[in-house]
C-alpha cells in the first residue's frame, strides 16, 4: 500500500508538470497519429503483395502493431524518461540523496515521472488491438485477461532488461548506445517474430526475447497462442526481473559516492 501510495503521489506531480506545458500534449496527439497512420500504410502494402506475412493475417498483423504502440510509448514515454536519469544522477551524486530515503531506489529511479503526454500512443495502440480482435471474433473475456496477463508479462520483461541496460551506468560513463542497440532490436517487434529468418528469430527469442515482448501478447489476442510459449513468457518475465534485481543490488554495493 506504501507504494501505491507513492505511485499516485507520482502521478499526480507529473499530470501537474504536464498540465504546465499542454502544447506538449497536443504535440503528441499529432506525432501518435503520424505514427499510426504510418504503421497501417506499411501493413497495407506489405499485404497488397501476399495473403499472409510469417503466417498471420493483416488483421493479426495489426493487433500485432497495435500491441507494439503501447509498448514503444512506454519504452519513450516512461522507460526512457526515468531510467535514463541514471547516469546523470550517478555523475552528479544526486543518486546519494535517493539512497538516504526510506524507499526502495530502484523503485524510485524507475517510476519517478508518469507523464500524461504518453496517453494518446498507447490509447491509439489499444484501439486497434481491439478492433482487430473484434473484426476477428477473438474478443472474448478469456483472451482479455490472458492477453492482459501476458501483456503484463512483456511490461516485466522489457523493463528489466532496461533496469540491466542503464544500470551498466555505474562503471560506464556513457550507456546511451546499449539502449538504442536494445531499440533496434525492439523494432523488428512489430512485425510477427516467424517472419524472420530462424537465425533471426532465435535471437529474438532467446537473446533479446522481443517475441515474448510483442508477438506473444499479440497471440493470445488473435487466438494464436500455445500454452508453452505462454509459460515461458511468464518465467522469462519472473526470471529477469528478479535477475535485475540482484544487478542492481550488486551495483549499489560497488557504488562510491560522488560526494565522498
Amino acid at each position: 500500500m506504501r507504494y501505491l501510495r507513492l505511485l499516485r503521489l507520482f502521478a499526480s506531480n507529473s499530470l501537474q508538470l504536464d498540465l504546465e506545458y499542454r502544447a506538449d500534449f497536443l504535440i503528441n496527439v499529432g506525432t501518435a497519429v503520424i505514427s499510426l497512420g504510418a504503421g497501417w500504410i506499411v501493413l497495407d502494402v506489405m499485404f497488397t503483395h501476399a495473403e499472409s506475412f510469417g503466417g498471420w493475417s493483416f488483421l493479426e498483423a495489426l493487433a500485432l502493431f497495435g500491441i507494439y504502440l503501447i509498448f514503444e510509448e512506454l519504452i519513450y514515454g516512461v522507460l526512457t524518461l526515468n531510467l535514463s536519469r541514471l547516469p546523470q544522477l550517478i555523475q552528479s551524486g544526486d543518486l546519494d540523496f535517493l539512497l538516504l530515503k526510506p524507499v526502495n531506489s530502484q523503485f524510485q529511479v524507475s517510476l519517478r515521472r508518469l507523464p500524461l503526454v504518453s496517453l494518446p500512443t498507447g490509447l491509439f495502440g489499444l484501439g486497434i488491438l481491439v478492433y482487430a480482435a473484434l473484426d476477428l471474433g477473438t474478443l472474448t473475456a478469456a483472451n482479455a485477461l490472458l492477453t492482459a496477463m501476458l501483456f503484463m508479462s512483456g511490461v516485466v520483461i522489457i523493463y528489466a532488461l532496461w533496469v540491466m541496460l542503464l544500470t551498466t551506468a555505474f562503471w560506464f560513463v556513457k550507456v546511451e548506445n546499449i539502449t538504442e542497440i536494445f531499440n533496434a532490436f525492439f523494432a523488428a517487434g512489430r512485425f510477427p517474430v516467424s517472419a524472420f529468418p530462424s537465425w533471426v528469430r532465435f535471437i529474438l527469442t532467446f537473446i533479446v526475447p522481443i517475441a515474448f515482448i510483442t508477438t506473444v501478447p499479440a497471440s493470445a489476442a488473435v487466438g494464436r497462442l500455445t500454452w508453452p510459449m505462454a509459460l515461458a513468457s511468464l518465467a522469462i518475465a519472473g526470471a529477469l526481473l528478479g535477475l535485475s534485481h540482484l544487478f542492481w543490488r550488486f551495483a549499489l554495493a560497488n557504488y562510491t559516492s560522488a560526494s565522498s
